[in-house]
This record gives C-alpha cells, sequence and structure tokens, in this order.
C-alpha cells in the first residue's frame, strides 16, 4: 500500500502473544485505542481475504488455539496496514528469539498526533512492551535508517530483536524504554533527557518524545536531528548504531560486542 508521508508505530513485547489471553488482549487494545482505523481484511498469509469482525475477534485464532501472526489491511479512510506478530522462534544457533511486534502504519495527515502517542503509550504498556517507536519516514534519514536496519526497505520503520541484540539503531521521534533500556540507561539520566516530551508511565517504561510535533519530522528535520544527537549525547552509553563503526551482523553470530545492549528477557507461556 502506497503512503505519501509514512507514520510507523512498532511495539515490541517479551510476550509471545502465542496465546490467545494475551494475543486477543493485544487486538482489541488496538481496538480501544483505534476504534476508527480498524482492518478491513485480514489474513495468516497473502492474499488478506477474510473480513475482520470486531465482534468477533476471537476468528483471528486458528483451530489449534496456538496464535499465528496475522496480517491486516483497511483501504477506505484512513487508510492504514499492520500486524499483530507473534514470536519467531529460532531454530538455529545463528539466531535466537525475537520479541512479539505490533506494527502500523497510517497516513501522517490522517491521524491525530495525541491519540497516535496514546496508543503507542496504551499498546506498551498492555504488552509490557520492551522498547516501541513512533516516527515518520522522511527521505533525508532513509540512508542512516538503511545502514542502521531500522527501515531495512528504506522507507518503513521496523525494530527487529536480532538488530537490538547488536546495537540499538537511533531514538526516534516518539520511543518508549521498557525495562531492558531503562535498565541499560539508567531512569534518572532516561528522565532528565533533553527531549520535548519526558514521561513515565510505569516502574520501568518511560515515553521519550523528541519535539512538540510529530510533523517536525517532513517539515522541521533539523530541529528532530538536534533533538535526536542532545538526546544520545545525554544517555551517554555506547549503545548507539555508528555508520562509521557498522559491521556484518552475520559475522558476529546471535549478539553483538561492539556496542552496549540489553540482555532481553523473552517470556514463555504455555504456548510458546
Amino acid at each position: 500500500m502506497k503512503f505519501k508521508e509514512r507514520v510507523c508505530v512498532n511495539v515490541l513485547s517479551p510476550l509471545s502473544l502465542r496465546s490467545p489471553m494475551d494475543f486477543l488482549r493485544a487486538v482489541r487494545t488496538y481496538e480501544e485505542v483505534f476504534p476508527n482505523v480498524l482492518p478491513e481484511k485480514w489474513g495468516w498469509w497473502e492474499p488478506l481475504d477474510q473480513a475482520f469482525d470486531a465482534q468477533n475477534v476471537e476468528a483471528l485464532v486458528p483451530a489449534t488455539g496456538t496464535c499465528e501472526t496475522v496480517f491486516w489491511q483497511r483501504k477506505k479512510y484512513p487508510k492504514a496496514e499492520g500486524a499483530f506478530s507473534v514470536r519467531w522462534r529460532s531454530k538455529s544457533p545463528m539466531v535466537k528469539d525475537t520479541h512479539s511486534n505490533i506494527d502500523l502504519t497510517l497516513e501522517l495527515a490522517d491521524v491525530e498526533q495525541d491519540l497516535l502517542v496514546h496508543a503507542l503509550e496504551t499498546l506498551s504498556v498492555r504488552t509490557e512492551a520492551d522498547i516501541a517507536i513512533l516516527d515518520v519516514a522522511n527521505a533525508r534519514y532513509k540512508d542512516f535508517a538503511f545502514d542502521s536496519a531500522s527501515a531495512p526497505f528504506g522507507e518503513h520503520f521496523m525494530l527487529v530483536t536480532h538488530v537490538l541484540r547488536h546495537w540499538l539503531p537511533d531514538v526516534f521521534w516518539g520511543t518508549v524504554f521498557g525495562p531492558p533500556y531503562v535498565q541499560l540507561f539508567g531512569k534518572d539520566r532516561l528522565m532528565s533527557a533533553p527531549a520535548a516530551v519526558v514521561k513515565e508511565l510505569g516502574e520501568e517504561m518511560i515515553y521519550l518524545q523528541l519535539t512538540d510535533k510529530l510533523a517536525d519530522t517532513i517539515y522541521n528535520f533539523d530541529a528532530v536531528l538536534a533533538s535526536r544527537s542532545a538526546v544520545k549525547a545525554h544517555l551517554a552509553v555506547d549503545a548507539f548504531f555508528q555508520s562509521e563503526r557498522a559491521y556484518d551482523r552475520a559475522e558476529k553470530g546471535p549478539t553483538g560486542d561492539l556496542f552496549v545492549t540489553p540482555e532481553f528477557q523473552l517470556r514463555v507461556d504455555e504456548k510458546d
């Protein structure tokens, strides 16, 4: 689906989302925060040809009772697409299991900023997120986003656990730092970061916003860059990707040793 100014929401949770209880809680939370941006069609794979019924979200659970990733799209206004991705389980010693991932893309002009921020915060709290982001793809940022692997296709932000075990790509316009990153950076240092908004969402969960307006990512990108640099300098931990120190992650194995990264404690449940 084509977007002119692509808003990306990405929530990484240590929950597997394979159990119907956790998966449906995530879907219902999405329905709660985005009642006017509900999916139209969904599927466990292409084509997305199943009609979404907000009154019967249990249909998203396969007959096996173990949830699978659901992809969805909405073509009418406001258009959107996304996925509720369950944990990917590794069968190789060269990589480790991943977070589950709630992914959403919308058009910048179609949804109010306050709603987007509220949705990011609520989804993060309800899924106990390790990290979550809200940002808009900007052509000036495309090369760095591609190099840091925060936007593997150059235009859509998508945090991936495999990358986070090597480096944190960046501070995004809106970033929720969950327990692993609060422990890594320190709560006091995060709370005193030089950002437009810094808010505590929980005991070990902090929301940080670089500038006052999400539209700055398109129309005042220099302010976003300046705030991003100031925040990273303030955090003073060698965790963030740097182009001049880049390396081939495949050569390092599942976990890197050049940048400082947290040890993720992924939850195990009866469906995992």
